[in-house]
């Protein structure tokens, strides 16, 4: 078989690979091997993880080879090790899994080996001699999907994406229109919250960013009102949520910046960009002054990122919000 004209994962390069392992599997995996089959066509099949051992690494391609029965997976193996504490052992592993796999027929485009599964550390890559650094790894199983299908939303770098939700002005001219905005609410909340959610959906549905006003509104809306926050989750099933969020993150202040962090989390996740989610809650771990300060969405979400769920459960959870949209004037319509 032509792997070349055949062209596996032509869309996804070694970085972005090797940065979306952990999706594959639920977990970060060090001092381990991790290896997956692919078709022609680059679709991913049967993968495994396993500790470093010879003898455990062709057991585990034969049993990979066993799963793939009747399907033509027999176009590529990719293999990712990271260092063992014990020298050698991780590059004697990655060999005899690399040479088992040429017995079966296997083409090795990828094996890796880097010291430490983490963001910033510096891979080799045995075919190609092709080295460089590991960007974001905190993806979803959802963007590991569409990376192979060539819609990845790899992110840039963390510090890119923790940028783009950092306060843009002093914290006192923030605060100032944060008090407005509360006093505004305090006059009529129901009818207040109901206009905010309002804003909120038609910037989404015809995306536009908030102005300073609305964003500090709509934001202590969802700092204040937990219901609302559950509209706002379902608003989001559109993907230029996600956008919107990260922009009103920016002119916010707060319990009420937390409040918009922990709806952007819920969105990213569920949309596939796993990497913003984490990065959102990171600035809500960094900025609260104690844990129970944290919205409880955010504590959920740091569930779900540090265990790698599958987007399918978050997606469900913005779902849930259509049963409280008839309490602020909406149906599942709008």
């Amino acid at each position: 078989m032509n792997n070349n004209e055949n062209a596996p994962v032509t869309r996804l390069n070694l970085a972005q690979f090797v940065e979306s392992i952990p999706a594959f599997l639920g977990m970060v995996p060090n001092e381990s091997l991790v290896i997956a089959l692919f078709d022609p066509a680059g679709k991913t099949g049967p993968f495994a993880r396993l500790d470093h051992d010879n003898a455990t690494a062709v057991v585990a391609l034969d049993k990979l080879m066993a799963a793939a029965e009747g399907a033509d997976f027999n176009a590529t193996i990719v293999a990712l090790v990271s260092a063992h504490p014990d020298g050698d052992t991780a590059e004697e592993t990655l060999l005899a899994a690399t040479r088992h796999a040429h017995t079966l027929g296997l083409a090795v485009p990828i094996a890796t080996v880097l010291p430490e599964y983490a963001a910033g550390e510096t891979f080799f890559n045995f075919p190609s001699a092709e080295s460089g650094e590991l960007g974001d790894i905190l993806t979803s199983t959802v963007a590991v999907i569409n990376a192979v299908d060539g819609r990845a939303p790899i992110a840039p770098s963390r510090e890119a994406l923790a940028a783009e939700i950092a306060p843009v002005e002093e914290l006192g001219v923030l605060f100032e229109r944060q008090w407005d905005a509360r006093q505004a609410r305090a006059q009529a909340p129901e009818i207040t919250d109901a206009a905010n959610l309002e804003t909120l959906r038609e910037a989404i549905e015809a995306p536009r960013v908030l102005t300073y006003p609305e964003a500090v509104a709509v934001a202590v809306t969802l700092a204040d009102n937990p219901r609302a926050r559950d509209v706002a989750l379902y608003f989001s099933r559109n993907t230029a949520a996600v956008a919107v969020l990260t922009d009103a993150a920016r002119k916010t202040s707060g319990y009420a910046r937390f409040a918009i962090l922990s709806v952007l989390a819920a969105a990213a996740y569920a949309h596939g960009y796993g990497a913003r989610a984490a990065v959102a809650l990171e600035a809500i771990e960094n900025g609260v002054a104690h844990e129970t300060q944290i919205p409880k969405l955010a504590v959920l979400m740091r569930q779900v990122v540090d265990h790698g769920m599958h987007a399918k459960g978050v997606q469900e959870v913005l779902e849930s919000g259509r049963k409280v949209l008839p309490e602020f004037g909406f149906t599942p319509e709008d």
